[in-house]
């Protein structure tokens, strides 16, 4: 999942490569090449995430988050709701995010796929992207000239970059741990490097439009921000949601159509969620689209740097950098 640009502490994780990480990383990988197959025209977006999100679990891991499938104009943070759904059609350039999680260790990637050939060279801007970025990592390299390689190979091929959407690092049960790493030479990550011991995501978002997203009022994904909830004078449906989500979710971010259905209707789960968020409880996210409604493509791996070098956590051969 896509992140924003909050500037916090690195976050150390051992030298060595936790196991459960590259195990998720390896699910996450082949779950991201099967998704290839399920994206064509006419396909249930609602379905596509499913089987997506069974197949993580059939794998040995669970969703880190709730796949996301954003298709065309549309950036980020898609994913169905309870009663909403799309369709993939004809001429769509269809992004599709997964994680993988096991005991909190989190390996996030993505891969779009165009039904249109004249979208072709805007996929391929992103992959280049992803590329070139590949080819400065190692341990202590800058963030400024991560963002600058992905930003110049994207350009030479035409197109933007969207500013406004970012990597990010992560930690044990938060997908977005604090650090935002740039898709452009973002002068404010010029002092910031990569240290050993960090799990960090890449994700280059390319357009044909303005090159920033704007947020939609749609909402289909929520986190628990791990703040307020016991201190909350909570309604009986709020509480017995929030006992549900730090239980099963924890600090992940889950959709409402995970829930129970017997929790309550739609329209209760809905505003139940509404209310929480408004209290600072859960974080929303809002689904992003293209400012100028322009075509969105998106690569993206999750990394581990070690002392000597950087192991591509979603690359099924796991090769180090």
């Amino acid at each position: 999942m896509s992140s924003g640009s909050r500037n916090l502490g690195f976050r150390y994780c051992v030298v060595e490569p936790p196991e459960q990480l590259l195990k998720a990383g390896v699910i996450a990988a082949r779950v991201r090449d099967e998704s290839r197959e399920l994206v064509r025209s006419g396909a249930s977006c609602r379905e596509i995430c499913e089987k997506l999100e069974s197949r993580i679990v059939e794998l040995g891991a669970s969703p880190a988050f709730p796949c996301n499938i954003s298709i065309s104009h549309i950036a980020a943070h898609y994913t169905p709701g309870i009663r909403d759904d799309c369709v993939v059609g004809e001429d769509d350039v269809v992004k599709i995010d997964v994680g993988a999680e096991i005991e909190g260790y989190i390996a996030d990637t993505a891969v779009t796929v165009s039904l249109s050939e004249k979208h072709l060279g805007l996929v391929e801007a992103s992959r280049a992207g992803l590329e070139a970025a590949m080819r400065v990592l190692k341990p202590g390299v800058r963030l400024y000239d991560i963002g600058k390689a992905v930003e110049s190979a994207v350009r030479a091929r035409g197109f933007k970059v969207i500013k406004n959407l970012s990597g990010h690092t992560i930690d044990r049960y938060t997908i977005h741990a604090g650090i935002s790493i740039p898709n452009y030479a973002d002068r404010a990550a010029w002092i910031r490097r990569i240290q050993p011991g960090t799990i960090f995501a890449i994700e280059p978002f390319t357009t044909t439009g303005r090159g920033y997203v704007v947020e939609s009022s749609t909402v289909n994904i929520y986190a628990y921000t791990g703040k307020g909830a016991r201190k909350a004078v909570l309604g009986e449906l709020e509480s017995r949601i929030m006992d549900y989500i730090e239980s099963k979710f924890k600090t992940l971010p889950f959709t409402p159509r995970w829930l129970p259905s017997n929790m309550g209707s739609p329209n209760e789960i809905e505003s139940a969620l509404k209310l929480l968020a408004k209290r600072g409880i859960l974080h929303a996210y809002p689904v992003l689209v293209e400012a100028g409604r322009g075509v969105v493509a998106q690569s993206e791996h999750t990394f581990y740097a070690t002392k000597s070098g950087v192991i591509v956590v979603t690359d099924r051969e796991q090769p180090e950098l």
